[in-house]
């Protein structure tokens, strides 16, 4: 019990920690378990106390990956973004295998190595372009979508891992072990698509948000140990069930559910391979410690800009992009982990690499405060000044709230103006907005994408709400947060294809117009009908009400 409350407080203090100075809970719960754990201060001595919760939390971490990854998003990328994705992971595979080699690993070793090390965080990465308030930018599209296959990369080396085990038991090995993970996927596959979606919806139906949580965990674990009976392995597992619900509709409200527990036990895991770490170790070796952590940046950095650059993206963003994936990632802990434990790599090595990559997070972590004021003065701020936003939307009441202003959503707020309806535009482009800013026309900076931006456009006297951003997985992103954050406020969306208008409709959108030659009018006459419908509904409420 003493050690449960340990583990809590140093969870707490050292995320919290971190956090504040920025350096990322990733980082900062790495170090709380070499602290506490045996080797440091040794408040924790028995590792095996969150083994099985850490274990609990790969598995989930998975599962919300899987959960992400609806085939809709895919189709927002093209050949370019994936070629990229792609080459970067073979290439640094590749370059980092012929250095592991020259350090004195074994071949196996190295590129198993190399492999690990190739792949970026995805939480460090997504946190850092939210703090930025550059998530919707090309450069955050882009890095989410290398980010994606990265996510897909762990799993397909992963079962690589599990493979080389049984790879000396027979030449039939790799066969047999491959064609029982080919059936298990299938009959995963098979009940994802017929089966599941029944089953969610009535425990969704019929059952308490407790039974429903409790049918999830059911999936995960059952999907887990299914693939880890047929010789995979139960992360590879948990993926497959994320994948499975990811294109139900049940995917944001089982992400929304999970969330907390998700996160609470992948930081466990992160204290757990603390906890396994050995700082006095890596101290004697502090040299090469920072020489791989700062290697691995720059030469990772290097060739993803290199690649960046010959699929034809400017200078200045393959470079951004360089240093932005240039570190290490949660899952080289988890790969290591396992390699560690399979026998193929030594555990002194193991030690040395998984402190040098929790420090090159945290010097990209650094890095990117850093930059952060400098950004901020060449492209303007990334979020919007919450006050001046606050203060326009106090004067404002039955407004137009238009998120996105592009070619289509400028036509439409100009449009919106001439009818003498009262708007508040919002737009994640500083450069846009400085140069759309006049009298007349109410543009600020705005990522929509965050709910204290949202709330700042006074949604509570918003007459209706138009999201005009041209990314419909991004837009309906901001529906979901409108519609949490104020339910009763109409929203009205644009969408690409009719697919996408019934999601949109389906995550709760009062209309949805499909791109087309006239879609800023369309959106407008769309908005006056539903502008209007509200006038006349509120007058005959105002005519009900007793005197």
């Amino acid at each position: 019990m003493i050690e449960t409350i340990w583990i809590l407080v140093a969870f707490v203090v050292f995320a919290l920690a971190f956090n504040y100075v920025r350096l990322g809970s990733i980082v900062g719960l790495f170090v709380a378990g070499a602290v506490i754990g045996p080797h440091g201060f040794a408040f924790v001595r028995h590792i095996h106390v969150i083994d099985f919760l850490a274990e609990i939390g790969i598995m989930f971490l998975l599962f919300s990956i899987g959960l992400e990854l609806k085939l809709d998003r895919f189709r927002l990328y093209g050949w370019r973004t994936y070629g990229l994705a792609v080459a970067q992971l073979v290439v640094t595979t590749g370059a980092l295998a012929v250095v592991a080699l020259r350090l004195g690993l074994d071949p196996l070793a190295a590129v198993i190595v190399a492999g690990a090390l190739a792949f970026s965080s995805t939480a460090l990465v997504l946190q850092i372009l939210h703090d930025l308030g550059r998530t919707v930018t090309v450069l955050g599209r882009l890095a989410v979508a290398i980010l994606l296959i990265q996510d897909i990369g762990v799993g397909v080396f992963l079962v690589g891992l599990e493979s080389i085990g049984t790879a000396g038991e027979s030449l039939l090995a790799i066969p047999l072990l491959l064609g029982e993970l080919a059936l298990a996927i299938t009959a995963l596959v098979v009940i994802g698509r017929y089966v599941l979606p029944a089953g969610l919806r009535i425990v969704s139906e019929r059952g308490s948000q407790e039974t429903f949580l409790a049918t999830v965990l059911v999936l995960v674990l059952a999907a887990s140990i299914a693939l880890e009976h047929a010789g995979g392995s139960v992360a590879i597992g948990a993926f497959l069930a994320g994948l499975m619900v990811a294109d139900t509709a049940y995917r944001h409200q089982i992400a929304a559910d999970i969330a907390p527990f998700r996160q609470l036990l992948v930081g466990i895991f992160f204290m757990a391979v603390g906890m396994g770490t050995d700082l006095r170790l890596a101290g004697a070796n502090a040299l090469d410690v920072a020489a791989i952590a700062a290697g691995l940046i720059l030469v990772k950095g290097a060739i993803i800009a290199a690649l960046a650059m010959a699929l034809g993206h400017p200078l200045r963003r393959a470079l951004e992009l360089g240093l932005l994936l240039g570190e290490g990632s949660e899952f080289t802990f988890i790969i290591v982990t396992v390699a560690v434990s399979d026998g193929h790599v030594p555990p002194l090595a193991a030690n040395v690499l998984s402190v040098s990559v929790a420090v090159s997070m945290a010097l990209v972590a650094i890095i990117a405060s850093i930059a952060r004021p400098i950004l901020n003065r060449i492209e303007g701020e990334a979020i919007s000044s919450r006050d001046e936003l606050r203060s326009a939307a106090s004067e404002l009441k039955d407004h137009v709230v238009v998120i996105g202003l592009g070619q289509i959503g400028l036509a439409l707020a100009r449009h919106l103006v001439s009818l003498k309806l009262p708007i508040l535009a919002v737009d994640s482009s500083a450069a846009r907005v400085r140069t759309l800013r006049r009298p007349g026309l109410p543009v600020y900076f705005g990522n929509a994408l965050r709910s204290e931006v949202l709330n700042s456009c006074g949604l509570g006297e918003a007459r209706l709400v138009i999201i005009a951003v041209p990314d419909t997985d991004v837009a309906q992103r901001i529906l979901e947060i409108v519609r949490r954050l104020e339910p009763k406020v109409p929203v009205l969306v644009r969408a690409q294809d009719a697919n996408q208008a019934d999601a949109l409709i389906r995550a709760g959108a009062r209309g949805v117009v499909l791109d087309g030659l006239t879609t800023a009018l369309d959106l407008a006459e769309r908005a006056v009908l539903i502008y209007e419908a509200a006038d006349v509904s509120g007058a005959e409420a105002a005519d009900a009400s007793p005197a």
